[in-house]
């Protein structure tokens, strides 16, 4: 048995412990940050992650620093973020196949949701469906109703398995019924270039990766994944506008820390996200990379999450997508 004396003490240190823990959170951070980013650098999320961590290292007084480390889907980095300490020097930044990836991997070593303390969304970033040029119908109607009539003959360049983009075609192919036919790419950029040469029909990038290729010719965009239109490209119809009702599917990015981390810490780090997201240069910044500003709350993002992972595992099951 434990002597009294002893657990006075105890009690005596755990309550030093809990009376510094607001001082300690109020003085953070006294160092660098790291923001993990589960992709190679150059890529969409490597750009917006940089971005951010840029401005948000001057709001905090301290630098942060990205770390690529790629590998399944984002995972990897994902994985290094939930074993860290939960001090708020850890972070990843992810994009939404981070909480798909539960359904897409039979043995992933963490819990997408579990596993972190969202400290808020970052930014969000339309998808567009995009043809080749050749490609005979202009639209998602004329699209649909090509694909019934000649089942299996229309190809989808996806930029890897459970990819938003592969998913997104999933989805439109159970609502509409259609025989479309994908072929997975390693990345997206291989992806573009077939479609682009007219060796595959169709493809959903991103609005920053398809619009240089639109305005040169090369490609032909038949509509945007968003539920409304995007501010970038307005003049884009959605597929919801073209007959498949409330059909959505856009990107976003998020900055997670592990769970256990500290309130005052997540709040301070929200904070410091928001005070930059509201910022008009900011807002700018990533509208020329095709991305609308999100922020909010840490509440409001677990909630955007949990959401967003049961309609895809929705998608996923009623297709017959198996875990690898």
């Amino acid at each position: 048995m434990i002597s009294r004396k002893l657990f006075l003490s105890s009690l005596t240190v755990l309550g030093a412990i809990i009376a510094l823990a607001p001082a300690w959170a109020q003085d953070y951070p006294t160092r660098p940050i790291k923001v993990v980013v589960g992709y190679a650098p150059g890529g969409g999320t490597d750009i917006f992650a940089r971005v951010v961590a840029e401005r948000m290292g001057r709001a905090l007084g301290q630098t942060m620093v990205v770390d690529n480390k790629a590998g399944a889907n984002g995972a990897v980095g994902a994985d290094q973020v939930a074993k860290s300490p939960p001090d708020g020097y850890t972070l990843a930044f992810v994009v939404n196949s981070h909480v798909t990836n539960a359904d897409m991997y039979a043995a992933l070593p963490f819990d997408p949701i579990k596993d972190f303390a969202p400290v808020g969304m970052v930014v969000s970033t339309p998808l567009l469906l995009i043809s080749n040029a050749a490609f005979a119908p202009n639209n998602v109607t004329e699209m649909l109703a090509f694909a019934k009539a000649n089942p299996g003959k229309v190809t989808f360049a996806s930029p890897g398995m459970g990819s938003p983009g592969h998913l997104t075609i999933e989805m439109l192919k159970a609502r509409a019924g259609v025989d479309i036919q994908v072929i997975h790419y390693k990345g997206a950029g291989p992806a573009q270039n077939d479609v682009m040469a007219g060796h595959v029909n169709l493809q959903i990038p991103t609005l920053a990766q398809a619009l240089p290729h639109a305005k040169e010719g090369r490609i032909k965009i038949l509509a945007q994944t968003g539920l409304t239109r995007s501010m970038q490209s307005p003049e884009v119809p959605t597929i919801n506008e073209q007959g498949v009702s409330g059909f959505q599917s856009d990107i976003w990015f998020a900055l997670l820390a592990p769970a256990g981390t500290p309130q005052p810490v997540i709040a301070k780090l929200n904070r410091a996200l928001n005070e930059v997201l509201s910022s008009a240069e900011t807002i700018s910044r990533l509208r020329t990379m095709g991305g609308d500003a999100m922020g909010g709350t840490p509440a409001q993002a677990l909630k955007l999450m949990q959401d967003d992972q049961l309609k895809w595992r929705n998608v996923i099951k009623t297709v017959g997508i198996k875990p690898e």
